[in-house]
């Protein structure tokens, strides 16, 4: 209370002063002036020594030495009383009070003394917004709107308002009043000055407020709202698409809204087909136009109407050509309605038959068909023998994927004698697929071939020598691990600890538990050692090692 006595005497006699000696500068409600701002404009007013002391206090501010910061800024106050600055310092001060968690104190003796002694002050209209978001940040949102409320009643154009307002919308949000949230995401959208550091929000409450339009089913509403923030007629159309898929989506997938979501549907294509560009021998306008099309599709997609998809696809098809990437898309879209024969003639038609090919293959390993896969890799191997080792690559992942490990061994062990250059990624893999097979001490043999990947290849050694019951061997490997590779020792620790409980050493796990919360207390895996410790031994150390009482 004394501290807080002191303040205000502090802030009345720099009041009292001021009123003698310096005119206070009015804010202008169209300036619109960020505190930065306010502070440049008064920069050029302070003398040498007090320019020093106001970089000392913002430099510990900047540091976020808060204790030092607020220390200095009353400082400042008590030897500068004249300084056109005070009230840009009283409010820092308050900030370092709401950093300190004295939110109340950075209210009543921070920010409210800003507006009682500085009323005219163009920082009072901050100090007016920055309690109510200090009211916000507290969880008392009754006492904030009402001070969010008399900022907006007089200062209705600063960009101060503008934040307020959109902090009413998360207000209004957390009180799920949608009422007051749509009637402040109208005026952010519509009425507030864009200024440029208050643009970011006034443009996603357009996009905001045009989904719950589109929601509503209010199609031109949405637009609207989104062409506050897109003027340009194709940029504003891919926005439109983006906002209106999904109520589209959501509401043809219910009964009762589906005949809005089909209205919804027919609106957003018919408003797309008048953005399609009538010059297609333009190559930036064609290149829309082509856009614009698979926005129409997907918007069908959307509105679950299959048939005009396809009708659709073809169409463009038939405009633009049978280009790869297009029926790739159609081809994709196939697959997406589970219908891979339909996608697999698709990827035929490619004009580039070894990516076509690669699609087919590709497309058999997602419904687990690997015979017919492993027949388009063969093909593709002998018609493109440049990339030979891609596709018998690719060819031992799809054994891999079925678990058939020696048939991928086989064809890995090929690949080592094929890509010489790159002879220990199959190296390692071989190794990981006989431990994936249980193949422990042959994987063991492969790993040891590895050494460019320490320590992974002595972790996953340790893990086979595990599966085969020779913990000896997997402790050596983890203290080689523990030694040699840092990052890795609190993990190394930890697996320590389960190899000697798997020894039923039971004393040595527990050193080695405690050891991982002692060596390593702000690791994850001293969480996890702590967790066991407490669990299975019913131990309870602190995690630095001592334990708890």
């Amino acid at each position: 209370m004394a501290d807080c006595s002191r303040r205000r005497q502090v802030a009345q006699a720099v009041f009292l002063l001021a009123c003698l000696l310096v005119p206070l500068t009015l804010v202008s409600v169209g300036s619109a002036q960020t505190l930065d701002e306010i502070l440049k404009t008064h920069i050029p007013k302070l003398r040498e020594v007090e320019r020093y002391q106001l970089n000392i206090a913002q430099k510990y501010f900047a540091e976020k030495n808060w204790m030092v910061a607020m220390a200095e800024y009353e400082k400042y106050l008590t030897l500068y009383e004249r300084s056109v600055v005070a009230p840009y310092v009283q409010i820092k001060w308050s900030m370092c009070q709401l950093n300190l968690r004295k939110q109340n104190t950075a209210i009543k003796e921070g920010f409210q003394s800003v507006i009682d002694y500085w009323p005219e002050s163009p920082e009072a209209v901050w100090a007016e917004y920055y309690i109510g978001a200090t009211y916000k940040q507290i969880g008392r949102h009754a006492l904030a709107k009402k001070a969010y409320q008399r900022l907006l009643a007089r200062h209705a154009q600063h960009i101060a308002s503008t934040q307020g307002m959109w902090d009413l919308v998360e207000v209004a949000d957390i009180q799920k009043n949608q009422k007051a949230s749509l009637s402040l995401l109208k005026k952010l959208t519509f009425q507030a000055e864009r200024s440029r550091p208050v643009a970011g929000i006034c443009q996603q409450a357009s996009r905001r407020l045009a989904s719950y339009y589109f929601q509503a089913g209010a199609f031109l509403k949405g637009v609207e709202a989104l062409a506050t923030t897109y003027d340009e007629s194709f940029g504003l159309a891919l926005q439109v698409v983006s906002h209106v898929n999904r109520p589209i989506q959501r509401m043809t997938a219910s009964d009762e809204q589906r005949a809005k979501g089909i209205r919804l549907a027919d609106q957003a294509i018919a408003y797309l087909e008048q953005q399609l560009p009538d010059d297609l021998e333009d190559p930036k306008l064609k290149v829309q136009s082509r856009q614009l099309w698979l926005s129409i599709i997907g918007l069908h997609n959307a509105a679950r109407r299959h048939a005009q998809v396809v009708t659709s696809y073809q169409q463009v098809l038939k405009q633009f050509g049978t280009d790869d990437e297009l029926l790739g898309h159609f081809a994709a879209w196939y697959k997406s309605q589970g219908k891979y024969d339909e996608a697999r003639t698709i990827y035929r038609r490619f004009e580039n038959k070894i990516t076509g090919l690669s699609q087919v293959a590709s497309s058999y390993r997602q419904q687990r068909q690997i015979d017919p896969a492993l027949a388009i890799y063969r093909q593709l191997a002998g018609q493109d023998a440049e990339h030979l080792v891609q596709w018998k690559g690719q060819e031992a992942a799809t054994y891999r994927e079925v678990a058939k490990y020696p048939e991928a061994i086989a064809v890995y062990t090929e690949l080592l004698k094929l890509d010489v250059a790159h002879a220990p990624a199959w190296l390692w893999a071989i190794g990981t697929a006989r431990q994936d097979a249980g193949q422990f001490q042959e994987a063991i043999g492969a790993y040891r071939q590895c050494d460019e990947r320490f320590p992974e290849n002595y972790k996953r050694m340790a893990t086979c020598h595990r599966n085969l019951k020779q913990p000896k061997e997997a402790l050596v490997l983890y203290n080689q691990v523990l030694g040699g590779h840092p990052a890795s020792a609190p993990w190394a620790q930890l697996q320590i600890g389960y190899t000697f409980e798997e020894m039923s050493s039971k004393e040595l796990a527990i050193k080695a538990f405690q050891a991982v919360c002692k060596k390593f207390p702000k690791d994850g895996h001293a969480s996890v050692a702590h967790a066991h410790l407490q669990n299975k031994y019913k131990i309870s150390v602190t995690l630095g090692g001592a334990k708890d009482k």
